[in-house]
C-alpha cells in the first residue's frame, strides 16, 4: 500500500457528505482532518496541521462562512482550497474567485472531480 503524505483538510457542515470527501481523500491517499463544521474551527486547524489541501464547502454553521475562513487562511498559508458548494448563485462564485489557489465545484460532485481538481491543485503546488 502507497503511504500516505499528504494531508487535507475537510470544512463541511453536512456530516454525509463530509465523510464522502473523506473516503474519496483516502483513496488518494491523503490523510484527513474531517467533520470541520465552522469557519473559526477550519482557520484555527489549517494553522496548526498545515495541509497540502483543504476542501472547503461555503455554507458553514457559524457566523463565518467558507469565502470568508478562506481569506483569514490567506493571512498565513497560499495551500491550494477546493470550493464545493451547493449554492452556484453569481455572488458566491464572484467572491470565492477572489481568493488566491482556489477552485470551485458545484454540488453534486463525482469522485472523478474532486480527484482531478484535487490533483491538479496539488500538482501545481510542487510546480
Amino acid at each position: 500500500m502507497e503511504q500516505i503524505s499528504k494531508k487535507a483538510i475537510i470544512v463541511e457542515d453536512n456530516l454525509i457528505l463530509s465523510i464522502l470527501y473523506e473516503n474519496m481523500m483516502k483513496e488518494m491517499v491523503f490523510k484527513t482532518v474531517g467533520e470541520i463544521r465552522d469557519g473559526e474551527t477550519a482557520v484555527k486547524l489549517i494553522r496548526k496541521y498545515a495541509p497540502d489541501v483543504i476542501i472547503m464547502d461555503i455554507m458553514l454553521e457559524g457566523d463565518m462562512d467558507g469565502i470568508q475562513a478562506a481569506h483569514q487562511i490567506r493571512d498565513f498559508t497560499t495551500v491550494p482550497i477546493l470550493f464545493i458548494t451547493g449554492n452556484s448563485g453569481n455572488e458566491h462564485v464572484e467572491r470565492a474567485k477572489k481568493v488566491s489557489n482556489s477552485k470551485f465545484l458545484v454540488k453534486p460532485i463525482s469522485e472523478q472531480k474532486l480527484k482531478d481538481a484535487v490533483n491538479e491543485m496539488v500538482d501545481n503546488q510542487v510546480a
